[in-house]
């Protein structure tokens, strides 16, 4: 991401190179008049600084966007009498916040620095959205420069760095005996020119970094709200129906059919008698069929023994 803003900001930076570069100058000396017109008053210098520093803010953001030629009036854009004062408190609310995180001791420097990215789209916020309550935009910053923090610190590191080389390569180079005097002198001549390259460089890369975050965020799938349970629906309980009475019309009389004849009552035949049963003889079984008998006509034994 880091490197692919670099080259964007490269780009947007080709395309009026000179004209934002004198417009970057106007405003530190428009900064300067400020101070020394308002040495008696501190904080009005002050509070034309933070409002000088909303208008670039906005320069720069608008040249990285649409890549037209600023103008000198949007200079003054943050001065309009229906923002001054809701830009100028955002911009003091933020710089509070700010100052007293970094009043923490041993570590107040590293909070400050932490809360200068959180809170770096603020002046964005308070010239773009006219809905944002100042106290509010920090809080919005915070949100969208959550993840990129480290981003941006090493975008900054590494324009400073390279800023920090090219001093370092020429004040080395003025040691050299005998040649080093021109390089003093390109030392002195560039020191100026680097620092003011170096802002506005990294006056655009903000501009960069939250135009982008813009549009990633913008791209970015929007979570969908959880279903609301649908609470189970309880029928009402039957109620009996109500017995009405039924109407009582005039009785209807109908004609008695002819009673048919009774039939007459099949007669019930008599049960069989049992036969009585063969005598046998008890102790061969053999059948006795003469009637009176006293001896089996098999066995010849005794039948009542």
């Amino acid at each position: 991401m880091v490197s692919g803003i670099y080259k964007k900001s490269f780009s947007a930076l080709k395309k009026q190179p000179f004209r934002l570069w004198g417009i970057a100058l106007l405003g530190a000396f428009l900064y300067l008049a400020a101070c020394i017109g308002f040495i008696a008053v501190p904080a009005a210098a002050f509070c034309v600084n933070l409002l000088l520093s909303a208008s670039l803010a906005m320069i720069f953001l608008n040249s990285y966007r649409t890549g037209l030629e600023p103008k000198t009036a949007y200079l003054f854009a943050a001065f309009r009498k229906d923002r001054i004062w809701r830009v100028l408190g955002g911009m003091a609310w933020m710089q509070l916040w700010i100052f007293l995180w970094s009043l923490i001791p041993i570590a107040g420097i590293v909070f400050g620095v932490i809360r200068a990215y959180e809170y770096a789209f603020v002046p964005y916020i308070l010239m773009t959205r006219e809905d944002v309550k100042p106290t509010e935009a920090i809080k919005i910053s915070k949100q969208e420069t959550m993840g990129y923090k480290g981003r941006m610190f090493g975008a900054d590191m590494l324009l400073f760095a390279i800023g920090f080389g090219v001093t370092l390569v020429l004040a080395l180079l003025g040691l050299i005996p005998y040649i080093g005097g021109p390089f003093r002198v390109l030392r002195y001549l560039a020191s100026p020119v680097l620092s003011t390259l170096i802002s506005m460089f990294s006056l655009i890369l903000d501009a960069a970094f939250y135009v982008e975050i813009q549009n990633r965020r913008a791209a970015a799938p929007q979570p969908s709200a959880p279903a609301q349970p649908v609470p189970p629906v309880i029928p009402a309980p039957a109620s009996e129906p109500e017995t009405q009475p039924a109407p009582q019309g005039e009785p209807v009389v109908t004609a008695q059919e002819p009673e048919a004849p009774a039939q007459p009552e099949p007669e019930q035949e008599a049960p069989e008698q049992p036969q009585p049963a063969e005598p046998r003889c008890p102790h061969c079984g053999a059948a006795v069929k003469t009637p009176g008998a006293v001896f089996c006509t098999s066995c010849g034994r005794r039948l009542d023994e």
